[in-house]
């Protein structure tokens, strides 16, 4: 708790949590949420979440927030990769599914928010998917477990178990009922990337993977 509470460490998470919080007013929009409210209310969460990051990110082994620039490139080069190798799949297969199966939910508040009906709504989403789903699904996660456990594989399956627990609790909310194992799989599968990405090439890229993985939601504009 010493480095988490540093001040060198308060002022890295500040500094995260603004660019974090700013990524996020897109999506707080699009959602109807008051901005006077939830702006504050998310710099607050992201300073506790990005404080974990910027304390822990480098346990066991991880790269870290920040990496040279060989490491950065390697990692950006393969976080395309992997979301140009998604795109088609997402595109010709597994989008229609997805679709279908939220549309026959019994909220549609998930599905409006999955596949927004406008270019600012994708981009929001494109942001928030970057921002505050990748500190709070992966970068977070991983460094507090990496700092719990000191082991980078234990750090990666307890995250994918906190992942399975809110895409459970968001399908029940939502009363989804079809394709289920396929919603559970996606989610797991991107945050193992996006897991090992971080762990091994930092944040950045980690980031850019879930924003490249969206951009194909475009198309449905």
């Amino acid at each position: 708790m010493r480095d988490y509470l540093s001040i060198s460490n308060l002022g890295k998470a500040a500094g995260l949590a603004a660019l974090m919080t700013l990524m996020s007013v897109g999506r707080l929009v699009q959602g109807q949420k008051s901005l006077a409210f939830y702006i504050p209310v998310t710099f607050c969460a992201m300073m506790f979440i990005a404080g974990a990051v910027a304390a822990w990110g480098r346990r066991a082994g991880m790269a870290g927030i920040v990496t040279d620039r060989r490491t950065l490139c390697s990692g950006v080069a393969l976080a395309l990769l992997l979301a140009l190798l998604a795109l088609p799949v997402y595109v010709w297969g597994l989008d229609a599914i997805l679709r279908n199966a939220l549309r026959s939910a019994t909220s549609s508040t998930l599905l409006n928010l999955s596949y927004p009906a406008t270019v600012g709504g994708c981009l929001a989403l494109m942001l928030w998917s970057a921002g505050f789903q990748t500190m709070f699904f992966v970068a977070a996660p991983m460094s507090l477990f990496a700092r719990l456990t000191n082991r980078q594989s234990v750090a990666l399956g307890l995250t994918l178990a906190v992942r399975f627990y809110v895409m459970h609790r968001q399908m029940t909310e939502a009363g989804v009922s079809a394709a289920v194992p396929l919603f559970y799989g996606l989610a797991l599968a991107t945050t193992l990337a996006g897991g090992l990405l971080f762990a091994r090439y930092g944040l950045a890229p980690a980031m850019l993977f879930a924003a490249a993985l969206d951009l194909r939601l475009l198309l449905y504009v």
